[in-house]
């Protein structure tokens, strides 16, 4: 879990905002600076500002989805950043597409918190892992 000295910094994406808003409170239950956004356009704005570790895209929202926006994530952010893919999407070519697309990690709505803890400790991982 993260430390008073090492929070980690996480966006939640979903266009859904009950979703959205209530990821984001489970993520600062477990100590994460936490935030949503609603509209997938503001997302970008949204991880700047938050100087995001971790983002939760939900795949299909209007307009910009997850695919579009993992993508330009991952063009902006390289691997500083961890994407995982919170999606209804399950058949192998949904896993497939986002690999290509930058995802580190696909997980089906509702997210278990098992999950959610286990994304964390990857982020805290890689953190430990680059101040070598």
């Amino acid at each position: 879990m993260p430390t008073k000295n090492r929070v980690v910094r996480a966006l939640v994406v979903d266009d859904h905002r009950d979703v959205a808003e209530s990821l984001a409170r489970l993520l600062q239950t477990m100590g994460c600076a936490a935030t949503f956004v609603v509209d997938p356009a503001k997302a970008m704005d949204a991880a700047a500002a938050l100087d995001a570790d971790i983002v939760f895209l939900d795949i299909g929202m209007p307009e910009i989805d997850g695919y579009q926006l993992a993508r330009l994530l991952r063009q902006k952010y390289g691997e500083t950043i961890l994407l995982v893919a919170v999606t209804a999407y399950g058949t192998d070519e949904d896993h497939r597409k986002s690999r290509q697309a930058g995802f580190d990690a696909h997980v089906h709505k509702p997210v278990d918190i098992k999950i959610v803890e286990s994304m964390l400790d990857t982020v805290l991982a890689s953190r430990r892992g680059r101040d070598r």
